[in-house]
C-alpha cells in the first residue's frame, strides 16, 4: 500500500529559503497553500504528501508539483 510520495528541497532546506523569494511571483494563492502544507509536513509526517491529503483533484497534485519542481523549490517523486 501506497503512504504517500516522498519529496526533499531541491539543494536542502537552506537552499529552497533562498530560493523562494526568487521565484514568489510566478507562485499563485494555490501554489503557496500547497506549498505551506508541503512544508508542515517536512515536520510533521518525515517530508512525505501522504495520500488524499491536499483538497485538490490529483491532476492538480501533479501539476502544482511538477510546477515547484521546475521552479527548483521541490524534488519528488519517490513512492512510500
Amino acid at each position: 500500500m501506497t503512504k504517500g510520495l516522498a519529496f526533499t528541497f531541491h539543494g536542502g532546506s537552506a537552499a529552497f529559503l533562498d530560493r523562494l523569494p526568487l521565484v514568489i511571483d510566478d507562485l499563485d494563492e494555490v501554489d503557496l497553500k500547497v506549498l505551506e502544507q508541503i512544508c508542515n509536513w517536512s515536520w510533521t509526517n518525515d517530508c512525505v504528501i501522504p495520500v488524499g491529503g491536499l483538497p485538490v483533484s490529483a491532476d492538480e497534485v501533479e501539476s502544482r508539483l511538477n510546477k515547484l519542481e521546475r521552479l527548483r523549490l521541490l524534488d519528488y517523486g519517490q513512492r512510500v
